[in-house]
């Protein structure tokens, strides 16, 4: 609870400082995170805790993909493993067409 009053807090700093230098955020693409370790006791999903920008109350994800690599809430590799095997596997088949 004490984590997300601060990260709002925080939020509204950086809101006001984006208006200050005129720079722009796209909303809807915007989502948080809540980094656990796997041995974390299971939180309730269904409270009601928040983080907002502006009103705008951000969407909460249980993995994102940042500057090319997969990061879930565990932090491990096992999504990016996923999607990079599913990518390797369509470039050997498209190869393995054109070899024959």
């Amino acid at each position: 609870q004490e984590a997300y009053e601060k990260g709002n807090k925080l939020l509204s700093c950086l809101r006001s400082y984006m208006i200050l230098n005129k720079l722009h955020v796209n909303m809807s693409k915007c989502c948080f995170m809540h980094f656990k370790p796997k041995s974390a006791k299971a939180v309730d999903e269904n409270q009601t805790l928040q983080l907002e920008i502006d009103g705008f109350v951000l969407k909460r994800c249980t993995e994102t993909r940042f500057l090319g690599v997969i990061i879930d809430e565990q932090l491990n590799w096992d999504a990016h493993i996923k999607h990079l095997k599913r990518k390797l596997n369509y470039a050997i088949a498209t190869l393995s067409r054109i070899m024959d």
